[in-house]
């Protein structure tokens, strides 16, 4: 059973990041407010990650930081200290990626089943980094993203929070490779595959190997799925089941270089795709949203992207009163 606790912790972490992105949305705050009231423990850890945020802002300075990183590394005893240390380690990410730093806490943890090292990751948006962990697996993320590596003795595990990464696996055939994200575990052994989370969907890409791709939890009717090399699984919200197509790896790969290809691509999920990289944000109207691209473009070339819709698709591109960039059919654009 998880422990309403470290539920909570979790979940404050998570939605502090979210109430702190450009999107937010008013159903967003909405939805915030009712996690609040639907367990005690919940506003008391959103306490808690307030006053370590509000110390860090009042103190961030480099001995600080090394001491928190110190702590991270720390292998603390007690459950209490270590959730601390955690809730420490994502608010200090948590800020230091709003003034554009790519963050990195390493810390050793005791367990029942013996000695684990916990890392969290995160790069700010137009960062991409590449890190190699102790097992000498390889992971490089793109901007934007979060997550967490546990590495213990029989098993290694990732937690995909949020955006993108590439993952090149050492072998290690007693201890399976397992990336977690939106309600699935994809299960490698020595491989090269890319996990992308966004609002709409999760795609998974293999361009080695083989990766197994399961629900999180049994559901009835959802069986698991074996990806082939060059294969992608896509599941997007709303749709009946999930995807599998064969696609160009080496294209579906190119972000890593910064480049992008869409093939028949929504215009709502390549804007989303460019945002991840763009210090200001595009926005799709609802009725421009399935109109369809293709093209290879440089995900730091906003411009570019941005000329080549309104060259392509019956769209204008525009400014709103908040600054950011409105995409909008050419039929509603006339009436506004």
């Amino acid at each position: 059973m998880t422990d309403p606790i470290d539920a909570a912790e979790t979940g404050a972490a998570q939605w502090d990041a979210k109430l702190r992105g450009a999107r937010t949305s008013p159903h967003d705050r909405q939805a915030f407010a009712a996690w609040l009231d639907t367990h005690p423990e919940n506003r008391a850890a959103h306490g808690r990650l307030q006053s370590a945020l509000a110390t860090l802002r009042a103190h961030a300075d480099q001995d600080l930081l090394s001491a928190l990183r110190e702590e991270a590394r720390g292998n603390v005893q007690r459950a209490a200290r270590r959730r601390f240390a955690l809730l420490v380690a994502s608010a200090a990410a948590v800020l230091l990626l709003c003034i554009g730093i790519t963050m990195r806490f390493d810390r050793g943890v005791a367990t029942a089943e013996g000695p684990v090292t916990e890392t969290m990751l995160a790069t700010a948006a137009t960062q991409r980094t590449k890190v190699t962990l102790a097992d000498r697996s390889v992971i490089t993320l793109d901007a934007g993203t979060q997550l967490t590596v546990r590495l213990g003795a029989t098993r290694r595990e990732v937690k995909l929070l949020s955006g993108r990464a590439l993952f090149e696996v050492a072998k290690d055939p007693q201890r399976p490779f397992i990336v977690m994200a939106k309600g699935r575990t994809i299960t490698a052994l020595g491989t090269r595959f890319d996990v992308s989370l966004s609002s709409r969907e999760l795609r998974v890409t293999l361009a080695e190997g083989a990766v197994a791709v399961r629900p999180a939890r049994q559901r009835a009717g959802i069986e698991q799925q074996i990806l082939k090399p060059r294969q992608q699984f896509i599941e997007r919200i709303g749709a009946a089941g999930p995807t599998l197509r064969f696609i160009d790896a080496d294209r579906a790969l190119s972000w890593t270089a910064g480049k992008v290809y869409f093939e028949d691509e929504p215009l709502a999920i390549a804007v989303e795709e460019m945002n991840r990289n763009a210090s200001v944000e595009i926005v799709v109207d609802p009725t421009a949203a399935n109109l369809r691209i293709n093209g290879m473009f440089r995900t730091s070339n906003q411009t570019g992207f941005l000329e080549a819709l309104e060259l392509t698709l019956p769209v204008e591109v525009r400014r709103d009163y908040r600054g950011r960039i409105r995409v909008v059919a050419l039929h509603l654009a006339r009436h506004q």
